[in-house]
């Protein structure tokens, strides 16, 4: 049932991307700037709505649980807010009331939450009264995480489907794998229309708000599921891992803007793939570069999960991971110059 449903919300979602391409123009659904930049001509900003559809429409045809419900409302809600964000420009204080809501559907209406941080300080630590405050924090902080890194064609697409062929590997056989593997489809077929590839340059989309919220709210919710069931498919550790580079690159910039006197939540272009392009790194050889960080990171995850690693060793791993990730972004020409002296040495010929 997991590869019928996947190949069908590949192929819906690829229809709806060509089906939304002519709507978006006529109502304004676009982003000119940077089709000004890329292209040429404004670009559809679609990718959510076509996720969306995608993985709704089969979501109606399949068996699934009742779980499933508040998960796919929330998702539905974020979309709706982002397309209208998209087209609009909504202050932020709607996309946050936004996202608390869509956060409310899955933690109150749907009871998933995090109850147990597991070993990861070295002893248990169950959250008690404070599970519902902690899953809405964490449900908003992952939704904004996949929403900042947003900024370069491939990005948020590439790391989101990182994420979630993790999460399917690690899940077979849960509840949660069908769901994982379906929205793993929906993203596949919307980076067919956003990686820079050259031959889909005429079809060339974007997501927008609509769709790394999505994205980051399914992401959140399925991580919770699969660390929190019983029995657990990860510890809450290994999650972080699976998500690192968005949640690093978020408090990066956070921790970055308070160091400079500024409010850790005013929005900037100095996160680290936009500094990088900044400083003269090509927008292909950035995604490439964060792409990787997000695989290597990934692996580390899932290595220490099958190595059973202690889980307070990942997590210190983890922050000092985090710490590498702010002097990247602190220090974007040392990290450029390293990253010409790698092309080098790997394009050198043989003498």
């Amino acid at each position: 049932m997991a590869l019928i449903g996947a190949f069908l919300a590949f192929l819906i979602t690829v229809l709806f991307m060509f089906v939304l391409r002519p709507m978006s123009v006529a109502v304004g659904l676009v982003d000119i700037r940077k089709g000004h930049k890329r292209n040429g001509e404004p670009v559809p900003v679609i990718g959510g709505l076509a996720m969306c559809l995608g993985l709704g429409f089969v979501s109606g045809l399949i068996d699934h649980s009742e779980i499933w419900y508040p998960i796919v409302l929330a998702m539905a809600l974020l979309v709706i807010v982002g397309t209208i964000d998209d087209r609009f420009d909504l202050p932020a204080s709607v996309r946050f009331i936004a996202q608390t809501c869509a956060a409310l559907l899955v933690v109150v209406g749907g009871n998933i939450m995090v109850v147990d941080l597991g070993q990861s300080f070295f002893f248990g630590l169950e959250l008690g009264i404070f599970s519902t405050p902690f899953s809405l924090l964490f449900i908003v902080t992952i939704i904004n995480a996949f929403n900042v890194v947003d900024g370069i064609d491939g990005l948020a697409g590439g790391l989101s489907f990182l994420s979630l062929v993790a999460l399917a590997t690690l899940g077979i056989g849960s509840e949660m794998f069908v769901f994982a593997v379906m929205v793993a489809a929906v993203v596949a077929a919307y980076l067919l229309f956003n990686l820079p590839l050259g031959f889909n340059r005429s079809v060339r989309s974007f997501m927008g708000d609509a769709g790394s919220t999505f994205l980051g709210v399914a992401i959140a919710v399925i991580g919770i599921i699969m660390c929190q069931s019983e029995p657990a498919r990860f510890t809450p550790v290994i999650g972080l891992w699976l998500v690192a580079v968005p949640v690093f690159d978020l408090f990066s910039a956070a921790i970055r803007r308070v160091v400079e006197s500024k409010s850790p939540f005013a929005p900037d272009h100095e996160h680290l793939h936009h500094v990088l392009i900044q400083n003269g790194l090509s927008p292909r050889s950035t995604l490439i570069f964060m792409l990787f960080w997000g695989i290597l990171f990934t692996i580390v995850g899932l290595l220490g999960h099958a190595m059973q690693v202690p889980e307070g060793v990942m997590l210190i791993i983890w922050f000092g991971a985090l710490v590498l990730y702010y002097q990247m972004m602190r220090r974007p020409k040392q990290v450029i110059q390293m990253v010409y002296s790698l092309k080098t040495v790997f394009h050198q010929q043989p003498t």
